[in-house]
């Protein structure tokens, strides 16, 4: 089986760490486990499974390397590796909170039926 990304490959991950910073303290999330699509050229799309990524779809700025790494906004995969970062802004009644999140996985294309 070929390891290089393309349209329709089918990841499966494992985080290695997920943690977020939350009104001044630091949360570590149990690791989940995930999957995502790549659906098209310049997007992915994780499945409906119960985690973190529920749904999410990112765009992909580029590939690299064969198809070896690929980015988005708040995204990168590289040869096996994941990682994801966001800054969300919650409305509060005085000022804006905001929660920070950080997430590594490792990841390996397979077969839709192996999963």
């Amino acid at each position: 089986m070929s390891t290089l990304a393309a349209v329709g490959d089918l990841y499966y991950c494992e985080m290695t760490q997920a943690v977020e910073i939350k009104e001044g303290r630091l949360i570590k999330y149990i690791p989940q486990k995930f999957k995502f699509r790549i659906v098209e050229d310049n997007l992915i799309e994780f499945g409906e499974d119960a985690n973190y990524f529920n749904g999410l779809e990112l765009e992909i700025i580029e590939f690299r390397n064969d198809y070896e790494q690929f980015y988005g906004d708040n995204f990168e995969y590289s040869y096996g590796s994941f990682y994801f970062a966001d800054v969300i802004r919650w409305p509060a009644d005085d000022y804006d909170k905001l929660t920070a999140t950080a997430v590594s996985a490792q990841c390996s294309i397979v077969d839709d039926y192996s999963v």
